[in-house]
């Protein structure tokens, strides 16, 4: 009974806490507060009552209201959220696997490799871990080391037939898009995280609306005998009604040689 006791106080003065850092107006306009000190975990084991699992799940919690609050205009203290999760709960798999995926993009590429590395050595049985990581090699071009944490992932017991599919045919395709089109697709069918779900249907629809795009250059092509500079030129031929919106607003023009798009 006193140990259930100690249990709630302590989480209710987490929520405390996390309340007083996260507040939005009356009008629930979002305010960018200064970013929050992050306690180390060794602070935080000398207060939390032996509580370290219930700590590290306040912490979770924490980096995703810090993460999805859009009260930070750099998320820079993320990682120390992620980071302080997995210490005081090392077998906590879903901050390696977040960490893994959303760290890297942000800019904050070798936190997100070091906490993946970290997962993984300490044999936490999530095969997002080493496939996430895998997809931050690939996009920076390090194919060997995909390669090889690709294979660690599909080789992780409960790795669906998906992942498998794409460790086992990684480096057989000579399109770079088609086979990072082929990543993000296994991302999208096999995570249950809808944060995780959205940025993967993001880069999705990111290459197919690439794909669709040098699909009717070439229909342009046809029309006119050159590739169109800019997507504008398909307005003014009436070959589409409006500019298609790209879901990272990039804005694009097109290879006078080949008609692929690349980004203005």
């Amino acid at each position: 009974m006193r140990q259930l006791y100690l249990t709630i106080c302590f989480l209710l003065i987490f929520a405390g806490l996390i309340l007083v850092q996260y507040q939005f107006d009356q009008n629930h306009k979002k305010i960018a507060l200064p970013e929050p000190h992050v306690l180390k975990s060794d602070v935080v084991m000398a207060a939390d009552l032996g509580l370290h699992n219930a700590a590290a799940d306040v912490a979770w919690l924490s980096a995703i209201q810090y993460f999805g609050g859009g009260v930070s205009r750099t998320n820079e203290k993320l990682d120390d959220y992620l980071f302080l999760s997995t210490e005081l709960d090392q077998k906590f798999a879903y901050p390696y696997a977040f960490g893994a995926l959303i760290l890297p993009p942000m800019g904050q590429i070798d936190q997100g490799i070091a906490l993946s590395k970290l997962g993984i050595e300490r044999n936490i049985p999530d095969y997002r871990i080493p496939y996430y990581l895998a997809t931050t090699f690939h996009v920076n071009g390090d194919t060997k080391s995909a390669a090889l944490y690709f294979d660690i992932a599909a080789n992780t017991p409960g790795a669906p037939e998906g992942i498998k599919k794409v460790a086992a045919n990684y480096g057989s395709r000579p399109d770079l898009r088609s086979q990072t089109r082929d990543i993000w697709q296994g991302i999208y069918d096999t995570t249950k995280d809808n944060v995780v779900k959205e940025k993967a249907k993001n880069y999705l629809d990111h290459f197919d609306l690439l794909t669709a795009l040098e699909n009717l250059a070439k229909v342009y092509k046809e029309r006119n005998g050159k590739y169109p500079d800019d997507v504008a030129q398909f307005v003014r031929e009436g070959i589409l009604p409006t500019e298609p919106t790209d879901p990272f607003d990039f804005q694009y023009r097109f290879n006078a040689e080949t008609g692929r798009a690349e980004i203005k």
